[in-house]
């Protein structure tokens, strides 16, 4: 299936008993990880480094390289900048945030006797990353010549099987055609036997609309990670994470129609409203090994189950209004009912593997590559309703190129960093859209037992919207920028 289908999809399949997408196992299986400000200041490429608390959600066995025990937190701030261009218009929007990157508390156990087979120390840690953060909001607006999201409806209604009359619309379609049908925006024409609106009734020469969307969300993926690892002669460092994920997912949009001149004759404007929320609790289980075969050198793996998510849960409702009239302009507004849905979720399994390069005592280089297959993200449920869900997801996704690389340098107590991050498009086929640019720098302070890092990080995503069905429509061509600064505060006992 290619890209632009799976982009036209809103939210909400509000045709279905479900609200679920495609859309969404993209959303909750594609992570960024934020952690420290030392883990960020290098891009993220810490698989093989080690010794962060960041890194019990990507390769825990680098938390056997610790020699002390360790508390630490990450607040962190940041600016979402959006920009659009949707036929020929742009559109501009900011968004700030306050978040915690990671907290966390690491116990570095020594061996108790000297005769142990090479075990030199036993490591457990348990706090909180952050693997994704989904504050945004963005606007996009242009004029339409062409179609209105009423064309859309009407196509539904006009093309499907065996035909659907005026009083089983809003039972089928009760978050948005319905309300459509319910404010008069679309009628049955008796006379053509067809569904029509006021915009598909005007001459084609003369249609002229002005569209505009703003779409808002924010919310998390946090994770909970309890994690156990040992060091074997300060070459073999075994490590494994017990995952606990939860979503907290909010968007809410609106979209606008409104008339450029009198020639659509009773339609004026509508509004429609969408909200949804989304929660949910997971589990997974990371396993990881670095080996150092030479001081100079680290070689670092791990693997990822895929996170399975016992009790997502999706409420929505929406809301549309209408102004029609020709001599007065009558408002109606009509509002859905609140519509929730339980289900379950598989994320994708993951592996990373890394390396690292000890310059002596001045510093490092390293390099990670991930590997993730988002087709294999599955929805279930009792019914076994996703079927035809989870075969678009399959054929929508496909494994992108995943690669991070940082680098550290040492100035007696102090650091400075550099980081860079690529992650591929993980579409198909179609517009090579949703890769995502990351560029990060900072510095540290390191005493005996207290340590701060500050890091400074860009990101940027190109990507498309469809207002409505991308057959109708011409996509809106989205850049999201992101400027974000963490800081790390920590004391070692």
């Amino acid at each position: 299936m290619k890209r632009i289908i799976i982009i036209s999809l809103s939210f909400f399949i509000a045709s279905s008993l479900f609200s679920q997408t495609a859309s969404d196992a993209l959303r909750y299986s594609r992570l960024f990880y934020e952690g420290s400000a030392r883990f960020q200041g290098l891009g993220g490429a810490f698989g093989a480094v080690g010794a962060d608390f960041s890194v019990a959600a990507t390769n825990p066995a680098g938390i056997g390289l610790y020699k002390s025990s360790e508390f630490s937190f990450s607040p962190s701030v940041f600016i979402n900048h959006t920009s659009s261009d949707y036929n020929g218009m742009n559109g501009v929007d900011n968004k700030g945030n306050f978040g915690m990157g990671n907290l966390g508390v690491v116990f570095s156990i020594p061996a108790m006797a000297k005769n142990n087979g090479g075990f030199r120390n036993f490591t457990v840690a348990f706090g909180v990353n952050r693997q994704n953060d989904f504050n945004s909001r963005i606007v996009m607006e242009g004029n339409n010549n062409k179609s209105s999201i009423l064309t859309d409806y009407n196509n539904i209604l006009n093309n499907s099987q065996g035909g659907i009359t005026p009083d089983q619309i809003n039972n089928q379609y009760p978050f948005d055609i319905g309300l459509a049908y319910g404010t008069n925006l679309i009628y049955y024409d008796s006379t053509a036997k067809k569904y029509m609106s006021d915009f598909d009734a005007a001459s084609p020469a003369r249609r002229s609309l002005y569209q505009r969307k703003t779409v808002s969300s924010y919310g998390s993926i946090n994770e909970i990670d309890i994690s156990f690892a040992a060091n074997f002669e300060d070459k073999l460092y075994l490590g494994a994470t017990i995952g606990i994920p939860f979503i907290r997912y909010y968007e809410t949009s609106e979209y606008q129609e409104w008339r450029n001149d009198t020639s659509i004759q009773y339609f004026h404007s509508l509004t429609y409203d969408q909200s949804l929320e989304t929660h949910g609790t997971g589990i997974n289980l990371k396993i990881g090994a670095i080996y150092r075969p030479a001081n100079w050198v680290r070689i670092g793996a791990a693997i990822h189950t895929p996170t399975y998510y016992g009790n997502m849960r999706d409420n929505w409702n929406t809301q549309m209004t209408s102004n029609l009239g020709y001599d007065n302009v009558f408002t109606t507004t009509l509002q859905s009912p609140l519509g929730s849905y339980d289900y379950q979720m598989a994320t994708p399994f993951r592996a990373i593997g890394s390396v690292a390069f000890i310059v002596g005592t001045y510093g490092l280089i390293s390099g990670e590559y991930e590997y993730v297959n988002y087709n294999q993200a599955r929805f279930y449920d009792q019914k076994s309703g996703y079927n035809d869900l989870n075969k678009q997801i399959s054929s929508a996704y496909t494994s992108p190129v995943n690669v991070r690389a940082g680098t550290e340098w040492r100035i007696e107590n102090f650091r400075i960093r550099g980081g860079f991050g690529y992650y591929g498009s993980p579409y198909q086929s179609g517009p090579k859209t949703g890769e995502k640019y990351l560029i990060s720098g900072g510095a540290g302070y390191r005493g005996k037992y207290f340590f701060c890092d500050l890091a400074y990080i860009w990101t940027q995503t190109k990507d498309q919207y469809y207002f409505y069905n991308s057959s109708l429509v011409n996509p809106s061509n989205n850049i999201y920028t992101d400027n974000s600064v963490v800081a790390t505060f920590g004391v070692r006992f």
